[in-house]
């Protein structure tokens, strides 16, 4: 007879054999893929993949900018107008997963089709490492972890955060083996393997696969069975958390963490390099969480697992998630991990408690709040009393799906005619020539406000708060050779850097931000709400630069207004002017 699969779901000790196990064990051949999961999970991926496979620049907010310094990297060393602007950075940051899987996919495919592949590999694992936690825990595949698949296109994914997007799968898969391998020699190495793999994915999902593990950790110490709270076993556990560390944050420290610090430093305006700045820095960013508009944002930001372009649809799928887990746990099908309970808790309090933005990083809590969701799904079990009501849930997840994936389709396949217009910009555009990227200022109703959310299409503006067209020039530099200091090359960020003589022509801090159109004309006016005052590139843009591409034009001419001395206008379109700048 197959020997059935063990139960991880009590966690309140290291499962496994032995006397006082907290191990549960499943019917045998529970294991098993059941009918209904077969015929459900393709579907799931059909529609998961579908607005890739029709969209060829999906509206994602950092994605275009990511694409182009992955291009530049494949390319820099034999184009000479690239060697003479960039360079690679040979720094071990933590950001490194997308060059890591895009680099050898574009070698060999074209680079729209690279990037939705690489999106398409982040939404399918994350999918794949829910379902594997939930087998890993609770000893068979499920439906009920498919929920999952809601959760894919996030605030995180709109916001195009690539390498966190597929590091979140690789953290699930992380915390599968740490779990499965509980007890066993190998779990350690194991685990050191993938703290340093995640360090190199992202820093936040290093941070947040520790988290975890500290909640499968702790828990062994509560409940019936527990282990006993020793100093040894207490200070065998931390020697462990440390062995996992140990490597990823001499690395963070030693290159990284001094770069970081700076950045954001002169983010919020800070002047000195005393010891206490980092205290400063924290006591700033926490004094401004008693706000009241600081846990306004956080309130809205709750949407991040299921944001997509409709608000009404994002709390129906809220509401319908949490609402079948209630039924469910009252009914009695519902059954929870303790551990994962415990790291959704912590994940929720780092939600409220960690600002935004923290040491150089935007969009931080958002993370947290998604990270939360998944183990909540992956973390519990639901156990169908009947082949019908399976089916039932099956059909609604495939319906609720459907529709969200409908919506998504369509809104991107709007953005389209701003990419053409964006095309239909650049053709003007020599190669190898500079152009700065600027936006229609608050005096025209834009820039990153209030007024500028209220003038655009909704679709056209990605649902974290910022306008999803932002990086889109970045792809000037794809198509054109052309330099544009918007281009994500921060020391210390990214693993690409400009050039010595070109440094004075990029953004130090606010990568990927244009500038208000309104300080060519009046630099004087600059302030650091304009997100410009660290990084002066507009300075002297005449001599500087060959063209200025003005974005949201629309709102700019709507307000009667014109360009600077100095630019003359060679391309008007319904989003994207250029000017051709005059010596």
């Amino acid at each position: 007879m197959q020997e059935a699969p063990v139960d991880h779901s009590g966690l309140s000790q290291a499962p496994g054999p032995g006397p006082g196990a907290a191990a549960l064990r499943t019917d045998a051949g529970a294991g098993a893929w059941s009918p209904p999961l077969a015929l459900v999970l393709p579907v799931i991926l059909a529609l998961l993949l579908l607005p890739l496979i029709l969209v060829e620049m999906p509206p994602l907010l950092d994605y275009p900018n990511h694409l182009a310094r992955v291009d530049v990297l494949l390319h820099y060393r034999s184009d000479p107008f690239l060697a003479d602007h960039y360079t690679a950075s040979l720094t071990p940051v933590p950001n490194l997963l997308m060059e890591a899987v895009m680099l050898p996919l574009a070698s060999v495919l074209p680079l729209y089709v690279a990037g939705r592949v690489y999106m398409a590999l982040a939404g399918l694992l994350t999918l794949f490492g829910a379902m594997l936690l939930n087998r890993t825990l609770f000893g068979r595949w499920s439906l009920w972890p498919l929920c999952g698949a809601l959760f894919i296109y996030n605030a995180t994914l709109i916001g195009g955060f690539m390498s966190f997007s597929l590091g979140l799968g690789f953290l699930l898969v992380g915390l599968s083996l740490w779990i499965a391998l509980a007890g066993r020699r190998w779990q350690v190495p194991v685990g050191m393997g993938c703290a340093l793999f995640l360090y190199f994915a992202h820093a936040i999902v290093l941070g947040s696969f520790l988290l975890c593990l500290f909640a499968v950790e702790a828990v062994k110490y509560v409940g019936k069975g527990r282990k006993p709270l020793t100093l040894a076993n207490f200070g065998r556990d931390a020697l462990r958390f440390a062995a996992l560390l140990a490597l990823p944050a001499a690395l963070f420290a030693g290159t990284v963490g001094t770069h970081l610090l700076q950045s954001d430093a002169a983010a919020v305006g800070a002047r000195d390099s005393t010891p206490v700045l980092l205290l400063k820095e924290v006591y700033w960013r926490l004094k401004k969480l008693t706000e009241l508009k600081q846990w306004r944002y956080r309130l809205h930001d709750m949407l991040a697992p299921v944001l997509n372009y409709n608000t009404l649809l994002d709390v129906a799928t809220l509401l319908l998630i949490l609402g079948g887990m209630v039924a469910a746990r009252l009914a009695g099908w519902l059954r929870a991990a303790p551990a994962m309970m415990l790291a959704v808790g912590l994940f929720v309090l780092a939600f409220f408690v960690v600002p935004d933005p923290f040491f150089g990083t935007y969009f931080v809590s958002i993370r947290f709040w998604i990270l939360a969701a998944f183990l909540l799904v992956a973390g519990t079990d639901i156990r169908f009393p009947s082949a019908r009501a399976a089916a039932a849930f099956a059909a609604g997840l495939l319906a609720l799906l459907t529709v969200r994936t409908g919506v998504l389709t369509l809104n991107w396949l709007a953005y389209e005619d701003d990419v053409a217009d964006l095309r239909r910009a650049m053709e003007r555009i020599e190669p190898g020539r500079s152009v700065l990227i600027a936006w229609a200022g608050q005096e025209a109703g834009c820039c990153n406000t209030r007024e500028f959310l209220l003038t655009q299409p909704p679709w056209r503006h990605a649902l974290v708060a910022l306008p999803s067209l932002i990086h889109l020039p970045s792809l000037i530099t794809v198509e054109r050779r052309a330099f544009v200091p918007t281009l994500f090359s921060h020391p210390g960020k990214q693993p690409l850097t400009v050039t010595q003589p070109y440094r004075d022509r990029c953004m130090a801090i606010y990568e990927g931000v244009p500038v208000d159109v309104r300080l060519l004309s009046r630099p004087g006016e600059a302030t650091l709400r304009d997100h410009v005052e660290p990084c002066p590139h507009y300075i002297g843009w005449r001599d500087k630069y060959d063209y200025v591409l003005v974005m949201f034009s629309n709102v700019f001419h709507a307000a009667g207004l014109q360009p600077p001395p100095g630019a003359q206008e060679v391309y008007r379109g319904t989003v994207f002017d250029l000017w051709r700048v005059e010596r």
